[in-house]
C-alpha cells in the first residue's frame, strides 16, 4: 500500500474525531458516501441514507452528551487495501469522561471498521461496520444509572 494512502486515511480519521468532538451531525455525514452500507454488530446489513444517518449521529451524540464525554481518541490500528481505490480500515475510538472535578477516565473503548473509498476530491466512507460499540454504549449507560456503593 502507498504511504500516501495510508497518510490519508489517518487523517481523514484525524479530521473525522475532531468533527464527533464538536458535535455536528452534519457536517459528520460529509464523511460519508450514501448509500452508506452499515453492518450492525449482530450481522444485519443496512443501507442508509444520509437523512436517517444524521438522525442516527444525533442520537449517537446525545449519548455521549449524557456520558459526559469530554473527549474521544482514535487510533487506526490497521488498512487494508482492497484495490486502487479501497481500503478497509480498521480504528479503535476511545472514549474519555469526566470521573470528577479532576480526573477523566476512559469510558470504554471500541473497535469499527471502515470500507474507505477515493472519490474525487476525497476520501470517503463507504461502509460502516460496528464490532462492538453498541454493546459499549448500552454498557456505559447502564453503569452510569447504577448506585455508587
Amino acid at each position: 500500500m502507498h504511504q500516501a494512502r495510508l497518510e490519508n486515511i489517518n487523517a481523514l480519521f484525524l479530521d473525522y474525531r475532531r468533527h464527533f468532538e464538536t458535535g455536528n451531525a452534519e457536517e459528520i455525514a460529509d464523511f460519508y458516501r450514501f448509500p452508506l452500507h452499515y453492518y450492525r454488530e449482530n450481522g444485519d446489513k443496512l443501507v442508509i441514507h444520509r437523512s436517517a444517518f444524521v438522525q442516527q449521529v444525533h442520537k449517537l451524540l446525545s449519548a455521549y452528551r449524557r456520558l459526559a464525554v469530554n473527549q474521544i481518541l482514535g487510533t487506526v490500528t490497521e488498512v487494508l487495501a482492497l484495490n486502487n481505490f479501497s481500503s478497509l480500515a480498521s480504528v479503535r475510538w476511545t472514549l474519555l469522561h469526566q470521573q470528577d472535578d479532576t480526573r477523566t477516565g476512559e469510558l470504554y473503548s471500541s473497535q469499527t471498521r471502515y470500507l474507505i473509498t477515493e472519490t474525487p476530491p476525497s476520501l470517503k466512507v463507504d461502509g460502516l461496520f460496528i464490532v462492538d460499540e453498541s454493546a459499549k454504549i448500552r454498557e456505559a449507560v447502564r453503569a452510569r444509572k447504577r448506585p455508587l456503593l
